[in-house]
């Protein structure tokens, strides 16, 4: 044991001085660790809070929901038999008061809301249900409204509010309630009402086009599990149009971002491992090389294998732990930065904690990541006798030994650590797709690349030889039997289909997130203008630099009848905005041109002078909703009249660039009815306030509504979760650059050696460093070439799949990038060379040998 340890000393004492030699390994080590570490400490910290408060945070165990009506007493009867139950609605009105107007998000309770957690109101007595507290008193019933729309309106708790044409008493200030996150991303000033209240009110129709209502039905289960209750009430309940969630659905949807980021950071973290790994390769291959001296000083003083490889082990073990370390306590620091704000953003309280578990896996896949790269280069020493030592000194990489691959006691070692990786990947990320598909591309791409090498050095002495001198002896060093070309195709290669795989997904991320809010969200809006009015608001707009923007689009109203002749039958629908589009008179709209925020999924939007038989184009949602397809026919009636319309196309737009129409008619015959218009206005930054006293005091008669401020909130979330992919993005680049640099390691001295005696022999220094510069760029040029298609490839299939995100790519930012990495490669590399040739031959060959 002594000498075991003895051993261990001595391979430390050597490495003295050499870290700095691994500083690109400790980077990719460190960021891929970090990484992973950040990743899965968030994940653990949402996962046990959604555990611990789920129930609480949804309102109860269970919630039945739909869009387009109440529930009957037949589905009231069977969700009772579940445990107890509160009826919630939630709808969208306006609100009158001295002469202000707000847009309510209104949500009205039943009787027995809440049944977990407490409505926070500093007026609701503790012991009283809102129910009650908001019921009919000296002719009026009351309501809970934010603190901001009393400003709004500029009205006092006790004072009277206008809501949908029926008057309401303020008796308090509307603070948290405990389901605010399950009701999702919600437009308008939040207030409370009684479902005996919201009866009352004459006008419930929502002033705004695609906000509907809904009608929620939450059950405090008495001795059911959560799943299996959700299966036997979705049963209970056939009429389709109910959509059944469970405590752990109940987050809302900005949790379903925040999932997709931290799918592409799991992603990244297992792309910059790999590019880790890859520079571990080459480094120790390298290292090993320029270390002959020692390995043949050992094996000559009596050393066997097992003793040189402990030697190497060691190190390469000390820069593993250094690395990972520094990973793990950058993954600690990020977690800790960032667990409040996630927390804040999806509405559950995250404490700044580190957990052990996640650090652990980290640190052990990143362990095993360097010895499975790191093992075959080690183990390639034990195959070169001393005399062979001696004589390369150093100045070439040891040829790989194929028959190793076939001594299975050897290779064994190799095997648990691949079965281990996979086993500590699958616990991280709890995805064997993304693990299988992941080593399969690893397979996939090594393969292609060494097939690659093979196939271009058997071509390039084929070819005929180019009369350019410098191109020639490029091409013979790149063909030549010692060359460094598998080291650096392979090396180049699986980095740069890394990198691409993560730019491309990167892009696809910040297109989901920001969607079209690249365009300026609306700050308010207006519905059943008419045309003075607009050439009111457009004359402000030539007058006013504050406005810089207003934008108009013909609404009437209409209902869906029939579905390719057949009328709708109950239950036919799923989802949301289907139960909403058969809920009645919704609000339709036609148009030449397709709005800039929207954009189309399938099918092709109309010509602008098209004037054939109507067509309409649906939100995508629709498709699987309606269970219709392109080319079915919609029958709407609109003022009593029936108007057969063809689907022409599905469409997909974002809520960021503010409200649209889920079902949009070509101009023709609908243009004949008699419509109205809905407008939007969008201020400059800055002068929102400005703009809104302004047009209330140009068009009194207009109902202005404020979504600026609602939609710029949740613009600016999705924003900054776009900017930390575009950094994430970044630094994997600048992590994949530093290791293409690094591949230069292999073969280095060997280069050195051959550049510095073809000086000595009379070659000029210019033509050696043109030589090295066109070598180098003829590999990067058929890394790059392989890799980019490869790195396309595996991106597709983890956005379809996994990432569950659009796919695109932006091929100026791959065509840079991929240029970037061959031009760095080249120029390093002739301008090492060209520092070696510079100094006096006879310097150099004395530090070689």
């Amino acid at each position: 044991m002594r000498g075991f340890w003895a051993a261990i000393y001595l391979s430390l004492l050597d490495m003295r001085g050499d870290l700095r030699r691994f500083s690109l390994v400790l980077i990719c080590l460190a960021v891929g660790t970090a990484l992973i570490a950040g990743v899965n400490s968030v994940g653990q910290s949402i996962s046990q809070a959604v555990n611990r408060d789920a129930a609480l945070l949804m309102g109860g165990d269970i919630e039945a929901s739909r869009a387009d009506r109440p529930a009957s007493a037949a589905e009231l009867e069977a969700i009772a038999k579940f445990g107890a139950n509160a009826r919630v609605v939630d709808t969208n009105i306006g609100a009158q008061a001295n002469g202000s107007d707000a847009f309510v998000d209104l949500v009205a309770v039943g009787p027995t809301y809440p049944l977990m957690g407490n409505v926070s109101s500093p007026q609701l007595p503790a012991d009283q249900k809102p129910f009650e507290f908001l019921g009919e008193h000296d002719g009026n019933f009351g309501a809970l409204v934010s603190g901001m729309m009393l400003s709004q309106l500029g009205i006092s708790v006790g004072d009277t509010i206008d809501l949908g044409g029926t008057t309401f008493e303020v008796r308090g200030v509307l603070g948290d309630i405990p389901d605010m996150n399950a009701r999702g991303l919600r437009l308008g000033l939040p207030a409370m009402v009684s479902t005996d209240g919201l009866a009352v009110i004459s006008d419930r129709t929502s002033p705004l086009p695609g906000l509907g209502t809904f009608f929620r039905y939450k059950v405090l289960l008495d001795g059911h599990n959560p799943e299996e209750a959700r299966g036997t009430l979705a049963a209970a309940l056939p009429d389709g149009g109910w959509t059944i969630r469970t405590a752990a659905d109940g987050l809302g949807p900005m949790v379903r971002y925040y999932d997709l980021f931290m799918r592409f950071l799991i992603v990244t973290g297992l792309a910059s491992l790999l590019i880790g790994g890859v520079s571990v390769g080459t480094g120790i291959s390298s290292y090993v090389s320029e270390r002959t001296g020692i390995i043949a000083v050992f094996r000559s003083i009596g050393a066997d294998h097992g003793r040189v490889l402990l030697h190497f082990f060691t190190q390469v073990a000390m820069v593993a732990i250094v690395g990972i370390g520094l990973g793990v306590l950058i993954g600690s620091a990020i977690t800790l930065l960032i667990l409040p704000t996630v927390g804040t953003a999806i509405g559950v309280d995250l404490a700044p904690v580190v957990h052990v578990e996640p650090l652990l896996v980290a640190s052990g896949i990143g362990l095993l990541v360097v010895f499975a790269f790191s093992y075959l280069p080690l183990q390639r020493v034990q195959y070169i006798s001393p005399a062979q030592l001696f004589r390369s000194n150093g100045l070439a990489a040891a040829p790989f030994n194929w028959r190793m691959l076939t001594d299975i006691p050897r290779m064994l070692p190799l095997a648990i650590a691949a079965v281990a990786l996979l086993w500590l990947a699958n616990v991280m990320v709890h995805d064997t797709r993304l693990i299988a598909i992941f080593a399969l591309a690893c397979i996939v791409s090594a393969a292609i690349f060494v097939g690659a090498v093979s196939f271009a050095q058997w071509l390039l002495p084929r070819l005929p030889e180019p009369e350019n001198r410098v191109l020639r002896q490029a091409i013979w060093a790149i063909s030549g039997a010692r060359s460094i070309t598998s080291s650096v195709i392979v090396a180049v290669g699986m980095t740069l289909a890394m990198l691409v795989v993560v730019l491309v997904l990167q892009v696809n991320l910040r297109n989901e997130f920001l969607g079209a809010s690249v365009f300026d969200a609306p700050t308010f809006v207006a519905t059943d203008l008419f045309e003075d009015e607009l050439d009111a608001l457009v004359a402000m707009q030539k007058e006013q630099p504050t406005i810089s923007a207003v934008t108009a689009t013909p609404m009437l109203r209409g209902s869906l009848t029939a579905i390719n002749g057949k009328p709708i039958a109950s239950g036919q629908t799923r989802g949301p905005e289907a139960s909403f589009l058969l809920s009645g008179d919704v609000p339709l709209t036609y148009r030449a041109e397709m709005p800039a925020t929207s954009k189309l999924v399938d099918g092709q939007w109309w010509q602008a002078d098209y004037q054939g038989s109507p067509l309409v184009s649906l939100h995508q949602s629709l498709r699987a909703g309606l269970g219709v397809n392109i080319g079915d026919e919609l029958t709407f009636t609109i003022f009593g009249e029936p108007i057969v319309a063809k689907i022409a196309s599905f469409r997909d737009y974002a809520w960021q660039g503010g409200i649209e129409f889920l079902a949009t008619f070509s101009p023709g015959s609908i243009s004949d009815f008699p419509a109205t218009l809905f407008a939007t206005i969008t201020a400059t930054p800055g002068n929102e306030d400005n703009v809104g006293h302004l047009i209330s005091e140009k068009l009194p008669d207009v109902r202005f509504i404020a979504i600026g401020k609602t939609l710029g909130q949740i613009t600016t979330a999705l924003s900054q979760l776009s900017l930390a992919a575009g950094l994430v993005g970044g630094l994997a680049a600048g992590n994949g650059l530093l290791v293409v640099i690094g591949s230069l390691a292999a073969g280095r001295r060997q280069r050195e050696m051959e550049a510095v005696i073809k000086t000595v022999i009379g070659e000029r220094r210019a033509e050696v460093t043109a030589t090295t510069l066109v070598q180098y760029l003829l590999l990067a040029l058929i890394a790059a070439v392989l890799a980019t298609p490869l790195g396309i490839a595996l991106a597709w299939v983890l956005s379809q799949l996994l990432v569950d995100v659009g796919f695109s790519f932006n091929g100026p930012v791959l065509f840079y990038v991929n240029l970037g990495a061959v031009l760095l490669l080249a120029v390093v590399g002739a301008a090492t060379t060209w520092r070696v040739v510079s100094q006096r031959p006879a310097r150099f060959l004395r530090e070689v040998n």
